[in-house]
């Protein structure tokens, strides 16, 4: 209610203890809203400023494979490529020199009498 200078009539002095409370907690609510929304706006910006991925395509020598040899799996690193390769009837995997295309080392791969050679998806 007001009166004539339209002031208001001071409040309860229990209820104005409650309402102190409650603008407390909503202000901590609205911090740590704020604080949340910083720290997933922070996560995208650094996601989307990392290094940008290398492709294929951006240089290196060509690679040369022995002959007969078919490319079954491939897998890119910052500096290097792995290789799975079907040479007759072994298989191989060929770790390779990004920037040059030179073989580094072969590792053949020997499968047991009752497994199967998995096929590449």
């Amino acid at each position: 209610m007001t009166d004539e200078t339209g002031a208001q009539p001071p409040l309860d002095p229990a209820f104005e203890k409650i309402r102190r409370k409650m603008v407390r907690l909503l202000a901590l609510s609205i911090a740590v809203l704020f604080v949340g929304l910083i720290a997933v706006l922070s996560a995208v910006v650094y996601r989307s400023a990392g290094p940008a991925v290398s492709t294929i395509a951006d240089g290196g020598a060509p690679i040369t494979l022995p002959a007969g040899a078919r490319v079954l799996e491939t897998s890119l690193g910052e500096g290097a490529i792995l290789l799975r390769v079907a040479i007759g009837d072994s298989e191989e995997i060929l770790l390779v020199d990004r920037p040059s295309g030179r073989i580094v080392s072969r590792y053949p791969l020997v499968f047991s009498q009752n497994e199967k050679i998995p096929s590449a998806p």
